[in-house]
Formats: structure tokens, C-alpha cells, sequence
């Protein structure tokens, strides 16, 4: 079996990296049925009782560009739960 040196492995290793960093940069759209992209029309349309019903999360958006996104409070405490403290 042949055995790199580790200034070959370290080279590879660098190599792989600036092809990860390559593919990393093209976007692979994930299709969630409960994300809605919408407007900010819809976002000004919103009042508390459409709010409280809301069962999507919303990408609200500018000229097809992401601004912000819009979801229920309980989804917000839950992302938190999942997250390591930071000390």
C-alpha cells in the first residue's frame, strides 16, 4: 500500500478544500411546502388574526431578493432549543 508523505497529504487536503470552497458557492434550491416566498405587500397585508393562523414560514422579499423571514413564534423558541450556547 503506498503511503503519502504528509506534505503530499497536506497538499491534497488543500486541494480538496478549494474544490469544496468551489462547489459550496452554487445554490442547490431545497423546495420546503412550508416556506412561501412573498412580497412585502403580503407582509403589510398580514393582521394579527392572519399572523396567529400563519402555518408557513415566509422569505419576504424585494424584486425576488430576501429581506427577512417571517415565522411562528413556538418555530423561533424551538431553532433556539437546537442551538449550542455560546460561552
Amino acid at each position: 500500500m503506498n503511503q503519502l508523505s504528509t506534505a503530499k497529504r497536506a497538499q491534497i487536503n488543500e486541494w480538496m478544500r478549494g474544490i469544496m470552497a468551489k462547489t459550496n458557492q452554487v445554490s442547490i434550491p431545497y423546495l420546503d411546502p412550508n416556506v412561501q416566498h412573498v412580497g412585502i405587500s403580503k407582509l403589510r397585508a398580514l393582521n394579527v388574526a392572519q399572523l396567529r393562523a400563519l402555518d408557513k414560514t415566509l422569505v419576504i422579499q424585494d424584486n425576488d431578493k430576501p429581506l427577512a423571514v417571517l415565522l411562528k413564534y413556538e418555530d423561533f423558541l424551538a431553532m433556539q432549543e437546537k442551538m449550542p450556547d455560546e460561552e
